[in-house]
């Protein structure tokens, strides 16, 4: 039995099996794997409970289950469920949820669904109403907004903000680094340690972003005029979560130094520590390079690769728990709720740790 057909069939009594084939009423239905998968596929968008139950309905029949014992499983009449095996092969999943949302007025074939599936991948478009007209110019057939974006969900899509990227990242050259990362991580000794260093440079302001706010209603955040800016210099370890914050005047090549000599100090017993950064004029500097403690060695990421630094999920962590939705009164008070987050970072090590992994993703192919 396919486990997720189970899965979906929430209350699957224990004592139902799928009758044996040579007991088995003539059924009709046998799904392939690919119409499978889009039913199943589609039953993830539904909302609606009654659309949900006729997919899982199909996805029963298809397993093997009678009639009598769908309807046992999804306390639905067998009348009903019969209903549903027609309307299925009569006209598919279109006429499946046809007959029950009257803001469907047009529907296209596999061919022309798979065709739009294709476009949509490579042109990019802000709104529902956008997809509609182009269907009805290139399919002429009549949608709705809200079937429209019913169709998408059916299609695999789902509305949410792009993603930016560094317009002149490599591919080829992160995949390098990634290869190089993983094997000198299969190598490393018990007496060596990774660290991945960056920098960050908060302006002391409220961040407004997403948050469930009763309907007709709004919520202020206070915003302030300053411009006044926090330095922060980091290293973070994924071998074992360790985080060593420093929040200096400037990021220069001495201020770094001596953030790379706190990680000397701490781990004597290191004899190999490797410093993974970006591209940043401090981390080039001569007088850093030429000071360097013994055994600690730099290595740089690609150019325009923030995507491959791990420390920089931390940055985005802390203005999430810092300065996303959040007012300080003055910037002292910003500073010294930022120097308390990070203070107190090995209360949260865990979920760092979950947050930071070893998962690169390379952007720009």
């Amino acid at each position: 039995m396919n486990y997720t057909i189970n899965k979906l069939v929430f209350g699957l009594k224990k004592n139902i099996t799928p009758v044996p084939m040579h007991n088995m009423e003539h059924n009709q239905l046998k799904l392939s794997p690919e119409k499978r998968e889009e039913l199943v596929r589609f039953h993830r968008t539904l909302r609606d409970r009654r659309i949900a139950d006729r997919i899982k309905a199909i996805l029963l029949l298809d397993a093997g289950y009678s009639h009598e014992q769908v309807s046992s499983i999804l306390l639905i009449d067998s009348d009903t469920i019969r209903k549903c095996e027609k309307k299925f092969l009569q006209g598919d999943i279109d006429a499946l949820i046809a007959y029950s949302y009257t803001a469907y007025e047009g529907k296209l074939s596999q061919p022309q669904r798979e065709e739009l599936r294709e476009h949509l991948r490579t042109n990019v478009y802000q709104c529902a109403l956008e997809v509609r007209e182009y269907i009805r110019k290139n399919y002429d057939a009549q949608y709705t907004q809200d079937a429209v974006i019913k169709l998408l969900h059916r299609l695999g899509f789902s509305y949410k903000k792009m993603k930016g990227v560094p317009a002149k990242a490599d591919p080829n050259k992160q995949e390098e680094f990634v290869k190089q990362y993983e094997s000198m991580r299969k190598l490393l000794k018990k007496d060596e340690k990774i660290y991945f260093l960056d920098a960050s440079h908060p302006i002391y302001n409220s961040v407004p972003t997403y948050a469930w706010i009763e309907k007709g209603k709004e919520k202020e955040l206070p915003q302030v005029s300053g411009r006044d800016k926090m330095n922060i210099n980091g290293l973070y370890s994924p071998i074992d979560g360790e985080t060593i914050i420093r929040m200096p005047e400037s990021v220069t090549g001495s201020t770094t130094l001596d953030l790379i000599k706190t990680a000397k100090s701490k781990h004597r017993e290191l004899s190999r520590i490797i410093v993974i950064h970006d591209n940043a004029k401090a981390y080039h500097s001569r007088y850093l390079k030429e000071r360097l403690p013994e055994g600690v060695e730099l290595m740089a990421l690609p150019p325009y690769s923030p995507n491959l630094n791990l420390i920089e999920r931390l940055w985005k962590y802390f203005r999430k728990e810092i300065m996303n939705n959040k007012y300080h009164e003055n910037f002292s008070a910003f500073r010294k709720e930022s120097s308390k987050f990070f203070r107190c970072l090995h209360y949260r090590k865990h979920e760092l740790m979950a947050l930071m992994t070893e998962n690169f993703h390379v952007v720009g192919s």
